[in-house]
């Protein structure tokens, strides 16, 4: 018997409202959405794209009719867990952290691992 642990890493502190800073430094905007690790998510594999629940389906779910992000892209952030950033300035719009693109949460900051211009959009 396989026991649940919970999410594993620094994505398990984050929380909507903290500032998220990159590599470097700058801050690239806030948290809005925090999205835990799924391994047994959804993939095209094998899956019709109008099946119930489907990769279609399950996308338009989680992400929204208009992500601009690809089918592969929304898969693996499924997978491996991200939080969406709302980013300002030379980056407004939404970003998408990969849990392993996290370098540590201390008080209400998440750091990076990454620049801000390596991050999905």
């Amino acid at each position: 018997m396989t026991e649940f642990t919970g999410p594993k890493g620094p994505i398990r502190d984050v929380t909507t409202g903290m500032t998220v800073v990159d590599a470097g430094g700058e801050t690239v905007g806030t948290v809005d959405e925090v999205h835990m690790s799924d391994a047994g998510a959804a993939t095209s594999a094998g899956q019709s794209p109008d099946e119930p629940g489907g990769p279609f389906a399950w996308a338009a779910q989680v992400f929204g009719t208009d992500s601009g992000l690809s089918e592969q892209a929304q898969e693996r952030l499924a997978r491996l867990g991200y939080i969406r950033v709302d980013a300002s300035g030379l980056f407004a719009g939404h970003r998408y952290v990969e849990a392993d693109q996290i370098a540590t949460v201390t008080g209400s900051e998440v750091r990076l691992s990454v620049a801000a211009d390596q991050l999905l959009r």
